[in-house]
């Protein structure tokens, strides 16, 4: 992985445990891309151009999933109140597609180990219920 990679790789991660992660019209003028992909009255969910994903309301709280490269890990935020756990699907190209939980936990980290140079994706959903509300695929980033 390059030095500029591994920045980048740092920064989001950062960004993510700090839950400053720039959303909306404000992404717009960072540099990330954002779009809505499924609203009600509530929730809005989103995704965005590297592999990471959100949903979340200002009533519930919210839920976002993200995939860091150095490490393969997988990275799940939940803070929705709806007393279930999230669902994240992470796709690795060549390896299929993964579903994991936040088991219930506030913040979980899951250990995955992955052939270097993979194309990568996640969605997140607030919870694994038929009516829960997912972000639909991330952009593709790489293992």
């Amino acid at each position: 992985m390059r030095t500029s990679q591994k920045a980048a790789a740092y920064a989001c991660a950062a960004l993510i445990a700090s839950g400053g992660l720039a959303t909306g019209a404000n992404a717009a003028q960072t540099g990330t891309s954002s779009e809505p992909t499924a609203r009600n009255a509530s929730t809005v969910c989103e995704r965005y151009t590297g592999p990471y994903a959100r949903c979340g309301s200002a009533s519930k709280g919210r839920t976002q999933a993200a995939y860091v490269e150095r490490g393969d890990k997988i990275d799940i935020v939940d803070r929705f109140r709806n007393g279930r756990s999230t669902k994240v699907v992470l796709h690795v190209k060549g390896s299929g597609k993964a579903t994991f939980s936040s088991k219930g936990k506030a913040r979980r980290i899951v250990d995955r180990n992955y052939t270097e140079g993979k194309k990568v994706r996640i969605m997140v959903c607030t919870s694994f219920s038929k009516k829960a509300k997912c972000s639909g695929w991330s952009g593709w980033g790489r293992t």
